[in-house]
């Protein structure tokens, strides 16, 4: 058996956010092995439907026309047409996202995995719309320059519509670990034809079937990508967290960021504590260690760094 297919057998362990508040150690060491994992039933209830309503009109908006920069436009494959497919910032956008940006269970695992110096970055909505859906080619998010193989930088990505066959996204379990031949090789395979219908390959890649509510947590370095579709709206939140170490000491944000980032969380965890709909959890608290423990405890005064305003120059520390 090749290592693709032995990749594309790996079974996902079962983890029901229902029943524990965190990931597990043997959790933990599979996602750090494999660089994807799935949480089912995370956001539940009055939370999912207040993200759900929330997030449609930045769709509409996108539909409609916008040349706001936060939104990101493609040709749809299968019918030539240009059509939105991601919004930047949506935790500055909507309440539901910063409340959601306070979710204990999410925090624990960052913490689990990262320590307590974590700091959130990224906070996107990529989605495929109904009828025009655009392909998701293969590819890492990121590159190795600012990773650390034991402090994994990853994404939770909150799936807020379900996702099928039609229009799901695949990966390719263990790629976290391959080294840049072997990914600039996969990806030059795997994207030939993901333009035309049925051209979307994937050898060696798991599919991965969400409800509304599931989270999947994929490590920035792991080959995803997933095919053109015409079928149902498909909405995904994606959360990145980074080590506040590592973000300080390799960026790719300068330093100053690492404490803007630590204040947009700690109002976030205060607005999931007086959210009326939030109930029967117990909070997380952020307790960074003493050398990152200098932030201001007050409501920032944006929820949107952009990340070009606090980007590090080649050579800059």
């Amino acid at each position: 058996m090749s290592t693709a297919t032995a990749a594309a057998t790996v079974s996902f362990p079962h983890i029901d956010a229902r029943t524990q508040n965190c990931i597990t150690d043997a959790q933990m060491d599979f996602f750090r092995k494999h660089g994807l994992l799935v949480i089912r039933n995370l956001v539940r209830g009055e939370e999912l439907a207040r993200l759900q309503a929330e997030t449609k009109p930045l769709i509409d908006q996108g539909v409609t026309g916008t040349e706001d920069p936060d939104w990101s436009y493609k040709e749809h494959e299968l019918s030539g047409q240009r059509v939105p497919c991601r919004v930047e910032y949506v935790v500055d956008k909507t309440a539901s996202g910063k409340v959601l940006a306070g979710h204990p269970f999410i925090l624990r695992t960052v913490e689990k995995l990262q320590g307590r110096n974590f700091i959130p970055t990224w906070d996107s909505m990529v989605f495929k719309n109904e009828g025009m859906g655009v392909a998701i080619p293969w590819h890492r998010d990121a590159g190795t320059d600012c990773t650390d193989s034991e402090r994994p930088i990853f994404n939770v990505d909150v799936y807020l519509d379900r996702a099928d066959m039609s229009n799901c996204l695949w990966g390719i379990l263990g790629s976290n670990h391959w080294d840049q031949s072997r990914i600039e090789r996969t990806i030059a395979e795997l994207n030939q034809g993901i333009s035309t219908e049925g051209g979307f390959r994937t050898d060696g890649a798991l599919p991965i079937i969400m409800e509304p509510g599931d989270v999947i947590l994929h490590n920035i370095l792991t080959l995803h990508g997933s095919a053109p579709a015409r079928t149902h709206l498909r909405r995904v939140l994606y959360y990145e967290y980074r080590s506040g170490e590592i973000e300080r000491a390799k960026g790719p944000h300068v330093p100053a960021y690492v404490a803007k980032k630590q204040q947009v969380l700690w109002e976030c965890l205060r607005l999931r504590a007086a959210a009326p709909y939030v109930t029967g959890e117990t909070p997380y608290v952020y307790n960074p260690t003493a050398e990152f423990a200098e932030f201001p405890r007050a409501t920032p005064p944006t929820f949107r760094y952009a990340h070009g305003d606090w980007w590090r120059q080649p050579g800059q520390r």
